[in-house]
């Protein structure tokens, strides 16, 4: 007997595999999956090819290489800090009306890291709402937007917020005269932990309708070798050095309570760093401290520490600043929309009567965050036309004061309007369409025509009195032996 090749040999294997999973079906057993999802390519079960042996070294290998990567920093799971305690919204206040303004809640953090803000509105037209995160000093701290629907809608912050669970914060609503949108409030109100200002009046039994989320996170330590023994400075402030071009804060503080330190150490950073980095020591008898160099604009957050030696204390309370250009003429006040086009919009202003004014500057764009195209105007306008715009969008605007030796004022709010939408015609695109397909239906009719012979190409019969030119005449009384079965004879 000739042995069988080992592809004869396969295909037997092949064909009892089949057998047997017909077998099973009979009996009511289960087939490995992958009899199901591959049947041609894998007829018997997935472990004919792979065994079990090979995918315990698989997991062995991932394990091990689980052991051996370095260690990842977890990010913190987000929950939900506070809130406003309401059962339901009692009322809304329409962000339309100048008269509420300014309007903010303020809220007591527990958790030091903010990553979101979620508000109840009613009564929506979709407009997109800037949201900003200031302290009780009136500094912003981060800003986001979002288009706003009716309820709770959420504004999420680029990166989280620090934030110090003993301090107050603000929850601000830049204000658009086209929004067409209330936020809720409840009152009484519901929540321990702040209160609604409306108007600019603190209405301590009404709360508007806010929850706030985020994480703890250890505070960055600026020194390994930190010490609960020496006590921490208190109170520190920063403030702007005024009448200045910017870039300098000032920083004050309370001196720390343990007798024979060696002075204070500052540490610093921006709103985009996780960490703080080593700014200065000053020594124990000082109690301020300027910093300079710094961008203007831009938030620095600040802590300071006691030290001895190698030891320091922890760190006292966070302060935050913006250094800015103090020499600039003020900022430009009520900015508003006066008309719309489908491809322009006007804003107008409230002149600035300032004799270091030499021209305004318009900032506009698409995006409320990063508004990118900028504009001088003269100082003796009110007005700006922005042109060239695309219909049916949402655009944003921001003015400033510039003076003559180039000193720029801080931006005011923003206002916003939506281009009217493209009228939907018949545009010349179509017209010329239309006109090229007529004419090309006129040309392939012409061609048949004239290979069938229709109109216009059409001959058209002889009339009978006519003698056909080069055929002779028939004889008189002659038949005519073209027209079977009739009988005629020419006219003469």
């Amino acid at each position: 007997m000739i042995k069988g090749t080992k592809n004869n040999r396969q295909t037997r294997n092949i064909k009892k595999g089949n057998m047997k999973k017909v077998e099973k079906l009979k009996k009511g057993k289960k087939l490995p999956i992958s009899c199901f999802i591959f049947p041609n390519l894998f007829p018997l079960s997935f472990s004919t090819y792979f065994p079990k042996f090979f995918f315990k070294k698989i997991l062995t290998i991932l394990l091990i290489a689980l052991f051996l990567l370095p260690n990842q920093t977890i990010s913190a799971t987000e929950s939900q800090d506070q809130n406003d305690g309401c059962a339901a919204p009692t009322g809304g206040d329409l962000l339309s009306d100048v008269t509420k303004f300014p309007m903010y809640q303020v809220f007591a953090p527990t958790m030091n890291k903010l990553t979101k803000v979620r508000l109840l509105f009613g009564g929506v037209n979709t407009p997109t709402i800037v949201l900003t995160l200031k302290d009780m000093s009136g500094n912003p701290l981060g800003q986001t937007s979002s288009v706003v629907s009716a309820g709770w809608v959420d504004f999420t912050f680029a990166s989280a917020i620090s934030l110090t669970p003993s301090l107050s914060y603000q929850i601000h609503l830049t204000r658009e005269a086209t929004a067409n949108v209330s936020w809720n409030y409840c009152q009484p109100a519901g929540y321990g932990g702040g209160y609604a200002v409306t108007g600019g009046v603190i209405i301590p039994d009404k709360d508007y309708n806010f929850q706030t989320y985020g994480y703890n996170q250890g505070s960055p330590s600026p020194s390994a070798s930190s010490s609960v023994i020496i006590s921490p400075p208190g109170n520190l402030k920063a403030e702007d050095v005024a009448n200045d071009t910017g870039g300098k804060v000032k920083l004050t503080w309370n001196k720390s309570s343990t007798s024979g330190i060696d002075g204070y150490r500052f540490y610093r950073r921006n709103d985009e760093e996780k960490d703080f980095t080593k700014v200065a020591d000053v020594g124990a008898k000082f109690t301020d401290y300027e910093d300079t160099n710094l961008n203007n604009g831009t938030l620095y957050i600040y802590v300071v520490r006691a030290y001895k030696g190698t030891n320091e204390s922890v760190n006292s309370n966070e302060a935050r600043i913006r250094p800015e250009n103090n020499l600039a003429p003020p900022t430009p006040s009520n900015l508003h929309v006066i008309s719309k086009g489908k491809d322009n919009i006007e804003v107008a202003w409230d002149k600035v009567d300032d004799e270091k004014l030499d021209k305004y500057v318009i900032r506009f764009g698409e995006n409320p965050i990063d508004i990118l195209t900028e504009k001088e105007i003269s100082k003796d306008t009110s007005f700006f036309r922005a042109e060239n715009l695309d219909p049916g969008k949402r655009y944003y605007f921001r003015i400033a004061s510039r003076s003559k030796d180039n000193q720029t004022s801080g931006f005011s709010d923003f206002v916003s309007d939506i281009t009217s939408p493209q009228k939907q015609g018949i545009s010349w695109i179509w017209i010329l369409s239309i006109i090229v397909l007529v004419l090309a239906l006129i040309g392939i009719y012409l061609y048949f025509a004239n290979l069938k012979k229709w109109w216009p190409f059409k001959k058209k019969p002889l009339p009978e009195n006519v003698r056909v030119e080069g055929k002779p005449e028939p004889p008189v009384g002659e038949e005519i032996k073209e027209l079977p079965g009739k009988k005629a004879k020419w006219d003469r």
